[in-house]
């Protein structure tokens, strides 16, 4: 039976003035940390607000580095970002030590409610070509913002370039870990696949150059699960709880693939190019069109195709991790399992390749 967490909000929310807590909903969507709707009364006002318990691990400096960067966005841009409130003591987070074990807690933060549709997951999502075009406008605008970033604090993950071999690594350590699970099964029988992808992209992305590229802090998660709708407007960007200082040109390739990788059928993990066209033809119009950042520029197209392919590396990174780290449900596991490897053997086509390179070809550019 569920543990009913009224308690728990009580307290955290003691340690704010936001007044009194009146109704609370779990958000059943996160999949790392736990959140909850909550509505307050003070001074005969009822407020709604997003409450967020950490997962446990997180580092302080880790929440430092994120909510100096949603400050950031949300007082340089008009991206649409939830503001974060402080406690009484002025910090944008608290730490609640667990009341059976005071050696360990949690840390818990208050944001603005933002009011939306959440009309996509991570999983199966299919835009419009307005929302694929407003995302593409929206990415621009954040990264615009984040150029001027100072952060404080730090993302303790390694940058994509040096992560990449930590990931060759924990891959090619998988098969011995296994449950004997359809997953397990699954992997085992493309595991040379994905190990011959890892080397390839790593070795693809072995050039100095690519280093000196712009670095801006990313997103690193940015879906159409993390984004709230009005019709076809965009009305929140969420979640920057795995942000980090890494190339620009990762963020756009890892969002290229959240958004433009199928998982219809025979077609699963197929990248459907005229999606992609639409959303990073957005992208760049936005930067033309007098912004102080630049767009994407002809090194960092050239590279961006094996930046996709590191971006499908990445999330089928996070599947692995979570699917041994866990108690997950082995079935769920293997839908994601199997469309990061399906987009592997898409990816490995010649003629796909020739088409995604034509494609970018054809993008504005300055």
């Amino acid at each position: 039976m569920p543990i009913d967490p009224t308690d728990e909000l009580k307290d955290v929310l003691s340690h704010y003035n936001l007044g009194e807590l009146v109704r609370h909903k779990r958000d059943q969507r996160g999949t790392v940390n736990v959140s909850y709707s909550i509505e307050t009364l003070k001074d005969g006002q009822r407020r709604p607000y997003f409450l967020r318990r950490y997962k446990s691990g997180i580092r302080r400096e880790e929440l430092l580095f994120e909510h100096s960067l949603i400050n950031h966005v949300a007082g340089h841009s008009t991206c649409p970002v939830a503001k974060l409130h402080r406690t009484q003591n002025g910090s944008t987070f608290y730490w609640r030590a667990d009341p059976d074990d005071v050696s360990s807690g949690h840390f818990y933060a208050i944001f603005d409610f933002l009011r939306g549709e959440d009309r996509y997951t991570w999983v199966g999502p299919r835009c419009t070509p307005q929302e694929l075009r407003n995302a593409g406008a929206l990415l621009a605008a954040y990264h615009t913002a984040v150029s001027t970033f100072e952060p404080e604090g730090m993302r303790a993950e390694k940058k994509i370039l040096d992560l990449l071999e930590e990931i060759e690594t924990v891959w090619a350590e998988a098969p011995a870990k296994s449950r004997g699970t359809a997953f397990d099964g699954f992997l085992a029988d493309n595991f040379e696949a994905v190990r011959q992808s890892i080397a390839e992209t790593r070795a693809a992305l072995d050039a100095p150059d690519i280093r000196s590229l712009p670095e801006v802090a990313i997103h690193s998660d940015y879906h159409p699960g993390n984004l709230l709708f009005d019709g076809q407007e965009i009305c929140g960007l969420i979640d920057f709880d795995w942000s980090k200082i890494d190339l620009r040109a990762f963020d756009v390739a890892l969002a290229v693939w959240y958004f433009c990788a199928s998982w219809d059928g025979a077609e699963d993990g197929d990248l459907r190019l005229g999606d992609a066209r639409m959303l990073l033809s957005a992208y760049q119009q936005a930067l033309l069109d007098g912004s102080a950042f630049p767009a994407l520029s002809p090194d960092e197209l050239a590279y961006l195709p094996h930046l996709i392919s590191a971006g499908n590396i990445y999330v089928l990174h996070w599947t692995l991790a979570d699917y041994f780290g866990n108690d997950v449900d082995p079935r769920e596991y293997l839908i994601y399992l199997k469309h990061g490897i399906t987009f592997v053997r898409w990816f490995d086509s010649p003629t796909n390749g020739d088409k995604l390179t034509a494609m970018l070809r054809g993008l504005p550019s300055s």
